[in-house]
């Protein structure tokens, strides 16, 4: 096989390479990918592609250490859909991905179908660990976040574009969203949560891809989609890259050219971490645009194709791309067949021993680099826009376009890659075959599965709800939502502000439990905003109950140094079955030990039984959500649990700004079970049985009413050096019963 280097030298690839390389023989150990991916990046704004203009020394290596392919192209020439194909292997018409997607968080369909596998999910089944940096466009209902699509990290944004200075970032969360380009403006997700991300965006990301890669290299194989928006607009970049195109005189370009010397500084410290780490021999790297650059929108440069973003000519779809793999591609090599952004999904998990779940429309392309196959990986290559009706083809070097009106056009791409000259229909050897080839190949496509980017007025118009949604931040002030059969029996929504409200509610006053080191006063929780607010505080004054002679140590402590507050429903309501749900946010400072929890109408304690809907302190020094039920021993009067514990740090993992939202913590209670659940997450079931004594009697199967305190020291640890005042927020708490007939 004939290949052509990068420096224009013929090379012959000889046969026993094509041994050396293949899978078996190339390594013991999968290898690890990565998919370096830009937006909007124009074919000849990269160094390989004979820029000048804007050098691109470290996006080069890859070329240059590899192969470049001068016909490499994506499955559509905007975003989302070209992003679905590369992510599944397939086209995305097959699944009806064939438009870019609203930002509509609420609705489940609007995305990446969940019949399709991602790349992540296909990889996991060989061990692989996941990351996603960057931009996602691929849904933004929580359904179809990058966690629930076999990614096992993800650090960006799900829409499809974002500013790229903090300053500009000025929505906390999407619930806060109130129109399609709000999605720019949101705060950076880590994995499910949001962080306060303070560097250029650009640079936030090629940092946490070094980080990813540093803290995976000695568990390898991984994933990595480092997923950038530039250069996508708004044209945003730092004094830093502006300065080193002081030359160039037009300003959008000027800033064009820096925002991609950006990416190309991330790309150079990513490949020389992993040179630092010797993990560059089995790591396959590409890079690519999603499309062609949209010339007028952000001055990308085509040259010397035809057309841009949006198109189906070369300038829409063939893209900038490289790849490397130095255990198994030779270098320097230069692929001129056309080849597709379809085929890294096929080429990797071939290596990886994967048998993908869905018909793939891609193929290994590392035979065909080291002389193993012969000729084109493909047969054809097609494309269509369901909205305009356009569809695209390349077969060889041939050029077939079927665009509205069913006005034909073809080119013959080996003489005119410009497509200026328009072949006769009768002048075209292979019209005929390109005509069946698409026909077949559109039967096999799907109506798409949602409105797109172009569809925003309608949408808007068929779900004016669209972006009526509940701030993890804020209170919830829509209506309760009664579960299916059941009715609400008792509720208190904290909707009037002032002291709460002394028919539901009265306090507990001193030292209480457990050698805590608060003094509990009515003061300390006040209705404010639609929320009940209980705040402890850090103040001193001698205890009004003080008796040095007392062994009780309620009365013997002379000094108080906290103030908190709790609530009690004794008296007010109790409850025997039934679902009890509760918002609120907690305070997660040393210290802290909030509660929500029930306690027997009838008995002492432990005989009453108690059951801790909610608790967080520290449990073996570790920060812990519990949830617990107890009861007395039969024999020995001793107190029985039956507790969940989990780090709190399981939870800011998935999500990092936890502390910082509310969460609804649900009980569901029957004369079987005791069932603790947070977020729809079941944490603990009890088994009431367990707690009957010989007698008959069971704490738990009696009325119990509802406790909300905020302890200060003892589990919840020392608050010495933590900041006042540590505030535990509730936006309400509901009981429902099953209705009566």
């Amino acid at each position: 096989m004939l290949l052509k280097t990068a420096n224009g030298l013929l090379v012959f690839v000889i046969g026993f390479i094509a041994v050396l390389t293949s899978p078996a023989a190339v390594s013991a150990d999968p290898p690890n990918l990565i998919i370096i991916l830009t937006d909007d990046q124009g074919y000849a704004d990269v160094g390989f592609n004979g820029s000048t203009e804007i050098p691109t020394p470290n996006i080069d290596r890859i070329a240059n250490n590899g192969v470049r392919f001068t016909r490499g192209y994506v499955t559509h020439a905007v975003c989302a859909p070209s992003r679905a194909g590369l992510i599944t292997g397939r086209y995305q018409d097959r699944f009806g991905a064939s438009r870019n997607p609203l930002f509509a968080p609420k609705d489940s369909t609007m995305g990446l179908p969940l019949s399709e596998q991602t790349l992540a999910d296909a990889l996991r089944q060989a061990g692989y660990t996941s990351s996603i940096i960057g931009k996602w466009h691929l849904g933004a209902h929580k359904s179809l976040y990058p966690l629930q699509r076999g990614f096992d990290e993800f650090y960006g944004f799900l829409s499809g574009g974002h500013h790229y200075f903090p300053d500009m970032w000025n929505i906390s969360d999407k619930t806060e969203a109130s129109a399609q380009w709000d999605g720019y403006r949101t705060r950076i997700m880590r994995n499910n949560g949001r962080v306060n991300e303070e560097e250029y965006l650009t640079d936030a990301l090629s940092r946490e891809a070094v980080d990813f890669v540093r803290r995976h290299a000695d568990n390898t194989p991984f994933f990595l989609f480092l997923s950038y928006n530039a250069p996508h607009t708004p044209l945003q970049a730092t004094e830093e890259y502006l300065s080193r195109f002081e030359h160039i005189e037009d300003e959008r370009r000027r800033t064009y050219a820096a925002m991609i010397s950006a990416v190309d500084d991330g790309v150079g410290a990513l490949l020389d971490t992993l040179d630092e780490l010797d993990l560059q021999e089995n790591t396959m790297i590409y890079f690519l645009s999603d499309n062609g650059g949209p010339t007028y929108d952000n001055t990308a440069d085509n040259t010397p194709l035809r057309g841009t973003k949006g198109t189906f000519y070369e300038g829409g779809v063939r893209v900038p791309f490289a790849m490397q793999w130095p255990a198994a591609v030779p270098e320097g090599i230069d692929f001129h067949h056309p080849i597709s952004s379809l085929d890294i999904f096929a080429t990797i998990t071939d290596f990886a021993g994967i048998e993908p779940k869905n018909e793939l429309d891609g193929v290994n392309l590392v035979p065909y680099l080291t002389g193993e196959k012969d000729g084109y990986p493909h047969e054809a290559l097609l494309w269509r826009n369901y909205d305009r009706d356009w569809v695209a083809m390349v077969m060889g070097d041939g050029k077939y376009l079927n665009l509205t009106d069913s006005t034909i056009e073809l080119y013959n791409l080996a003489d005119d890659i410009g497509e200026t000259r328009n072949i006769p229909i009768d002048e075209f050897e292979d019209f005929e075959k390109m005509v069946d080839l698409a026909n077949q190949w559109l039967s096999t496509h799907q109506e798409p599965a949602f409105l797109g980017l172009l569809q925003n007025d309608r949408y808007n118009r068929l779900n004016p709800d669209r972006f009526n949604m509940v701030s993890p931040f804020e209170p919830d002030t829509s209506p309760p939502s009664v579960p299916e059969g059941y009715e609400l029996v008792w509720s208190d929504e904290f909707n009037i502000d002032g002291p709460p409200d002394e028919a539901k509610w009265s306090f507990e006053k001193g030292f209480t439990r457990n050698y805590e080191l608060q003094w509990y006063q009515p003061e300390n929780a006040y209705v404010k905003d639609g929320r009940l607010i209980i705040k402890a505080k850090r103040e001193s004054f001698l205890n009004p109950d003080y008796d040095p002679q007392s062994d009780n140590w309620r009365l013997n402590r002379e000094d108080v140094h906290y103030t908190s507050a709790s609530l009690r429903g004794e008296g007010k309501f109790s409850f025997k079955y039934g679902i009890m749900e509760v918002r609120a946010r907690i305070d997660t400072t040393m210290g802290s030990w909030p509660a929500i929890w029930t306690l027997g109408d009838e008995g002492r304690w432990p005989e009453r039984g108690e059951i801790d809907i909610m608790e967080f302190y520290r449990y073996q020094d570790e920060p812990t959500i519990l949830a617990n039920a107890a009861w007395a021993g039969e024999n020995d009067g001793r107190v029985i649990w039956d507790s969940a514990k989990i780090p709190l740090k399981e939870f800011q993992q998935s999500v990092p700004d936890w502390a910082e939202r509310f969460h609804i913590w649900r009980m569901d209670w029957d004369e079987d079970y005791i069932k603790i659940y947070l977020n729809g997450e079941l944490l603990n079931k009890i088994d009431v049985e367990e707690s009957t004594r010989s007698d008959g009697y069971n704490p738990f199967r009696q009325p119990h009413f509802i406790l909300l305190n905020l302890a200060i020291g003892s589990n919840g640890g020392n608050p010495e050096f933590s900041e006042f005042p540590i505030t535990y927020e509730v936006d309400y708490v509901r009981v429902f019963q099953k209705k009566t007939q």
